[in-house]
């Protein structure tokens, strides 16, 4: 099946889909339904001004005035056009954490929505010049290289399967609201893919040397200012200071820094803007250093070759010499940009030039080509694939079928690579954890197609008693099969669990649940199940006691909250008998008390906490407790930002807009988030703000039902699906 390429027909907004949010969110949340809100009420800031248009009137006009001051964090909003001033983009982002290394952390970064909103108008005045600036870099292997014209309806899965096993993910959307950046990105979307192209193993054939070095918390260390110095020169900037602050590059210096509330010394980490702003000040850098290198003698392709992937670098060279040139100029050039090496993850390599990741990946394929065996070929196939009948397997109907997984065997093999080549066990994670993606889609494709022939000949009544006692084994064997690769997949990522790895045992936990809620119309078209409701729920019940024991290792923190809610979600695909306890729930939560009771006193929720939460209890009556005092904490945790800064907090603007929206709580308490959230504003009316809490709410329920989290009709396989096309870093 070809990819069909569409021409994208869709507005500017597009940026607010694919360059302002992090890769990291959590799976129910998205920019899919602010970006439909945006564009169906024609909204955009021009020089300053918010516009809008659109053929509301009476109540439902005001609701959406209303709206607008929720979102954009801006008073009295009356006609349109709105002036504003560059003090109402001075916000505060909403920071979250993810598990970076070990006993470490790194904060990402979703900006308060006006600033979402002004990238759009940044990009469209400003985006021939980010090209410009991105293409002075002869290193630079990951940059914008045009503007994406084009999205694909359809993908090539054979194209697409080989892509995974090779790079760790596909490139390839299959809708437009899924696209991975507004730019399209040249040369290199995945580092793996450097690895193994033409560019990277001519270099290794020609150059007795490598070496790898990055830059010390690059985006952390940039100073926004920089960006000027890097497009117009230092000493330009130094004698027109007030002019510079006119220009391409003085915009994006200040949109930078009120998109983090004013701060200069590092930019907001996790956004594709953040790494374009990067990319030009890098670039420039590259180029400094080329044309030194020039005057020295040396001569890119000839006397050395250097690649950068965002701040990634590879040296190949033939002597000690030039390296230290090379580094030196680097050192010096750096600093001038108030940046550093990262002296601890430089390493050298001597030829032959292979590094430990290459040899780790190569044996990880050979390890998993003939395990986990799942077979299920018909005879005539069999036979003419000469492959003959081994003892033990099974035979049904046309099929052969075989069915083989060591999991304690796997495992002990699998550390043995890791022990053996020397690569830290979360450099191969994700590329193992694609590797198995493929084999359980490919898998599960060919036991359903089995398994709906024997369910036709069953429902046909065209098997014995001899025939239905096979098709119990065949189905036991496969699920016996699937319980054990249950338990490999979470030998792997209970070592490291981190956002990137917990998306894909996620992703392939869901293909297993959609596998056994399966159901199929027979020939009196009746709904019956794929499997016995023994074999679902023995796979249902390992998938919550891996994901309960993991949870319970890593209870919620400042630091694991991503990586864990999305357990959460995934826990409540399962059916309604396999939900958490309310005190399990609260313990994992880490909201129980010294006396065991539910105590959010201590909780650190945030915005993703609450609404994942919410999303998991819903209108459960198991977790009446639970749900009341979370309510409470949501109030205080509400009132506890100043009131100077609630309109300016990117969490509140999120965190309430989907709370009105939120179907599982009742309108007496959306009417209470009003009314703290607008408490101690100079203009508060207590009876004013209940009135304008209905108006919203209605509004929500004829014109908006979602703003960033998907409450209802959630597809777990789905939303995963549109997430793998969105992946940057493996």
């Amino acid at each position: 099946m070809n990819k069909k390429k569409k021409l994208i027909k869709y507005p500017k907004e597009r940026a607010i889909l694919a360059d302002v949010l992090p890769y990291e969110i959590p799976i129910t949340f998205s920019n899919r339904y602010f970006y439909r809100f945006l564009v169906s009420n024609n909204i955009e800031i021009i020089n300053n001004k918010l516009f809008y248009q659109n053929l509301l009137q009476g109540v439902d006009a005001e609701a959406f005035k209303l709206i607008l001051e929720i979102l954009f964090g801006i008073k009295d909003i009356n006609s349109s056009p709105i002036e504003l001033q560059d003090w109402n983009f001075r916000k505060i982002p909403f920071p979250f954490k993810i598990t970076h290394k070990e006993k470490d952390f790194r904060e990402l970064t979703i900006i308060h929505p006006i600033n979402q909103l002004r990238l759009i108008d940044f990009y469209n005045v400003y985006k021939e010049l980010i090209l410009y600036y991105c293409s002075i870099s002869n290193f630079s292997i990951r940059k914008p290289a045009g503007i994406g014209k084009y999205t694909f309806t359809q993908s090539n899965i054979a194209a697409q399967l080989k892509e995974e096993e090779k790079y760790g993910f596909s490139s390839e959307g299959v809708e437009y609201e899924n696209l991975k950046t507004f730019f399209s990105i040249e040369k290199y979307k995945n580092i793996y893919r450097f690895y193994e192209d033409y560019r990277y193993q001519r270099a290794e054939k020609k150059y007795n040397f490598l070496y790898k070095f990055d830059l010390s918390k690059c985006f952390d260390s940039i100073y926004t200012h920089s960006i000027v110095w890097a497009v117009l020169g230092l000493e330009s900037v130094k004698e027109n200071v007030d002019e510079s602050k006119k220009t391409f590059a003085g915009k994006f210096d200040l949109f930078i820094q009120y998109a983090n509330y004013g701060e200069t010394n590092g930019i907001v980490i996790g956004p594709e803007f953040s790494r374009i702003f990067a990319e030009i000040i890098l670039q420039r850098i590259d180029k400094n250093i080329e044309n030194k290198l020039i005057d020295k003698g040396y001569v890119l392709k000839k006397h050395y070759e250097l690649y950068r992937y965002v701040d990634d670098y590879f040296l190949f060279c033939d002597s000690d010499l030039i390296k230290e040139e090379v580094i030196q100029l680097f050192r010096h050039e750096l600093k001038e940009f108030k940046l550093a090496i990262n002296n601890s993850k430089s390493k050298d390599y001597k030829k032959p030039i292979i590094t430990e990741i290459t040899v780790a990946k190569e044996r990880i394929i050979k390890l998993f080509e003939n395990e986990p065996r799942f077979q299920i070929e018909k005879k005539k196939e069999v036979a003419s694939n000469n492959i003959d009948s081994e003892e033990g397997s099974l035979l049904f109907a046309d099929y052969m079928l075989k069915f083989y997984f060591d999991s304690n065997k796997l495992a002990t093999q699998y550390k043995i690579i890791i022990k053996e080549t020397g690569v830290d066990y979360k450099d191969v994670l994700n590329y193992t954890l694609a590797i198995l993606h493929n084999k359980v889609g490919k898998n599960l494709k060919m036991a359903s197609k089995f398994l709906k022939e024997c369910n036709d000949l069953e429902s046909d009544g065209k098997l014995d008693n001899e025939g239905l006692l096979k098709k119990q084994k065949v189905e036991k064997e496969i699920t016996d099969h699937i319980v054990n690769f249950i338990d490999f997949l979470f030998f792997l990522y209970s070592v490291s669990p981190r956002v990137n790895s917990t998306i894909k045992v996620s992703h392939i936990l869901s293909k297993f649940i959609l596998f056994y809620k399966k159901r199929y119309r027979n020939n009196e078209n009746k709904l019956i199940p794929q499997h016995s409701r023994n074999n679902q729920e023995k796979v249902f019940k390992k998938i919550l006691d891996e994901v309960t024991f993991i949870l319970n290792k890593n209870t919620l923190n400042d630091y694991t909250q991503v990586e864990s809610l999305y357990l959460l979600i995934v826990l409540r695909d399962l059916d309604k008998d396999f939900r958490l306890t309310e005190k399990l729930l609260a313990k994992y939560l880490n909201v129980l008390n010294k006396n065991n009771e539910i105590d959010f006193e201590e909780c650190n929720f945030n915005y993703f906490s609450i609404v994942v939460v919410l999303f998991y209890i819903g209108n459960s009556s198991k977790y009446t407790t639970l749900k009341s005092k979370l309510m409470i904490y949501i109030l205080s945790h509400i009132e506890s930002i100043p009131v100077e800064k609630r309109r300016k907090s990117s969490e509140l603007s999120h965190l309430i807009l989907d709370l009105l929206a939120c179907p599982f709580i009742d309108t007496t308490y959306k009417e209470q988030i009003l009314k703290t959230y607008r408490k101690n504003f100079s203009d508060y009316d207590e009876i004013q703000t209940s009135l304008d809490t209905r108006n919203i709410i209605s509004f929500i329920k004829n014109y908006q039902k979602y703003w960033f989290t998907k409450w209802s009709n959630f597809n777990l396989e789905k939303e995963l699906n549109a997430k793998k096309s969105l992946e940057v870093y493996s």
